[in-house]
């Protein structure tokens, strides 16, 4: 059993809420992080996509907000999406309680502001309107989705900004991310004059253990077509979509229409007010297939997608785990598929050679064949080895005492090693491909 809220200071009438919409137990990083917000204490939190890090600095800010008094909280996000998604999530999670979350922009005027206790804005817009908060009882201040804030050039220079003015000194900062590299955990800790790093990514990894990743073989079939043939073989529950900039979200979904699948679109045209009803649309099931740009790689929130797939690959790779992490959320099993075949491998290449947990899969003939194994196991001919380590010893000998002549041979006896399990892994590859008429050879690591 797992921690629950109640294990924390958080109001009583908060964690009856929260039992009541289904969160009864805390996930690690809310184990975490909550304890950090209820002291005040500054941190950086690290953690894969799902995995609840919103409810880290909702729960703390709604257990000791007062709503007689002015802007308690500031949360900053790097998207207008992600804002929506956000508002939504307190007002979900205080309808017990009578709070305002206001958005700071040019819309807002200074004396509405100040009747709110949570505000939430953008990098951008907080640097140009920060004239209007009024900071007398700013006790936090949150970044949420880190990376994109800090390391965004005109985000980061916006935020640093705003975040070094006396305006905002006064308040403690907490940064939420799931994808800071470690070498740069030191320079974001100074940013936010924080302690401590609380990392619980899974092995480095962005997104949650509970998704399993696919590299799907369409051999050579129209991508179009082959996305036909998938929905069709898997039957998704419920799947996202992801194209890359290049491809018309609008022209895929519109040749599933037309093939009697129907599915919905969102892409970079469309206004912000079209992308919150058809992403509402889509959560509340009136469809179940929507296309995407990475518009809404990160921070879209639903717990009932079952599977993520990979159209084409972002220019950036690191915006497939973020993709990935769509599904997969909170104690939820997901699938994230990525589509690929001779024709475009490379990038599918590179993303293997970053991320080696991937299966494979073939989509052929309108059905969707899986690898128990991503490559066999090398059958080693120790006679045949060992043969080939003494050839090489005596290679090594000489007729005079040479320095590091021992360490010289363990080095060349794992070498030897290497090479022969190389072999015997390309050979047996070669005869499984033949067999099964599979390229997943093209993706085996070089060792």
């Amino acid at each position: 059993m797992g921690m629950k809220f109640s294990a924390f200071k958080l109001d009583p009438n908060l964690i009856k809420e929260l039992n009541r919409l289904g969160y009864l137990e805390m996930t690690e990083i809310q184990q975490k992080a909550i304890p950090y917000l209820l002291r005040n204490e500054s941190g950086v939190f690290k953690a894969p996509t799902g995995s609840g890090k919103t409810l880290c600095y909702l729960a703390p800010i709604l257990s000791d907000l007062d709503t007689n008094k002015g802007v308690q909280a500031l949360i900053v996000l790097p998207t207008n999406l992600l804002i929506e998604q956000v508002k939504s999530n307190f007002e979900q999670f205080a309808s017990y309680k009578k709070v305002k979350v206001a958005v700071l922009d040019t819309e807002i005027s200074k004396a509405s502001l100040k009747e709110s206790q949570v505000v939430l804005t953008t990098p951008n817009k907080l640097y140009s309107e920060l004239y209007k908060l009024d900071n007398s009882n700013l006790k936090r201040i949150v970044l949420d989705e880190g990376d994109m804030l800090l390391f965004d050039q005109k985000e980061e220079t916006d935020l640093a900004q705003a975040i070094q003015s006396a305006k905002l000194s006064g308040a403690k900062k907490f940064l939420f991310t799931a994808s800071i590299p470690e070498h740069l955990d030191a320079f974001t800790k100074k940013f936010i004059k924080a302690n401590k790093v609380i990392n619980v990514e899974n092995k480095g990894e962005i997104t949650s253990s509970n998704v399993t990743h696919y590299m799907l073989d369409i051999k050579h079939v129209d991508p179009l077509k082959a996305l036909v043939e998938f929905i069709k073989a898997k039957n998704p529950y419920k799947l996202l979509v992801f194209v890359s900039n290049a491809d018309n979200p609008e022209k895929i979904a519109s040749y599933l229409n037309k093939q009697g699948i129907q599915a919905s679109y969102v892409s970079k045209e469309l206004s912000n007010s079209e992308v919150r009803k058809r992403t509402r649309d889509f959560k509340e099931d009136r469809y179940s297939i929507l296309i995407a740009t990475d518009r809404l790689a990160r921070g879209f929130d639903d717990d009932s997608i079952s599977d993520v797939l990979s159209y084409s690959l972002p220019l950036n790779l690191d915006y497939y785990f973020h993709r990935a992490g769509r599904c997969g959320r909170y104690d939820k099993k997901g699938n994230s598929y990525v589509f690929y075949s001779e024709d475009n491998n490379s990038e599918a290449k590179k993303l293997y050679s970053r991320f080696d947990k991937f299966k494979f899969a073939v989509l052929k003939s309108g059905e969707i064949s899986y690898l128990k194994e991503r490559s066999p196991k090398p059958k080693i001919n120790n006679k045949y080895l060992e043969k080939e380590i003494k050839h090489n010893i005596y290679k090594l000998r000489s007729s005079k005492v040479k320095p590091n002549y021992k360490k010289k041979v363990r080095q060349m006896i794992e070498r030897t090693k290497k090479k022969h399990k190389e072999d015997v892994i390309k050979k047996n590859l070669a005869e499984r491909n033949k067999k099964e008429g599979t390229s997943f050879s093209y993706f085996e690591k070089k060792r």
